[in-house]
């Protein structure tokens, strides 16, 4: 039970400290690192305006500056990021402006 309280703590600590709520959503993405011409096609897990966690077996570097296509029913919407977090088989990034102000 230690083991289980101390991941619920983790889970609302990373929560409280995002500023925006991520929902489920499962989008194809096609992306690269910046400035790289091998792309690499992931799905989102979850999304919100700020970021994303993609089901992805590549683990990269905290802050590894990333270009992302993210495939919305409104056609692919071209978003830059940065890996926050990578752990096999999902990696968390944070887009560099919300991706709201990429769409339209």
């Amino acid at each position: 039970m230690p083991l289980l309280h101390t991941l619920r703590s983790l889970v609302r600590s990373i929560s409280a400290r995002r500023a925006h709520r991520r929902v489920p959503q499962a989008l194809p993405v096609d992306w690269h690192l910046f400035g790289s011409r091998v792309h690499h096609l992931s799905t989102t897990l979850d999304l919100s305006p700020g970021g994303a966690m993609l089901h992805s077996v590549t683990r990269l570097p905290v802050g590894s500056p990333l270009v992302l296509a993210v495939t919305t029913t409104e056609g692919p919407v071209e978003v830059h990021a940065r890996v926050a977090w990578s752990a096999e088989p999902a990696m968390g990034v944070r887009f560099t402006r919300p991706i709201s102000a990429c769409i339209g």
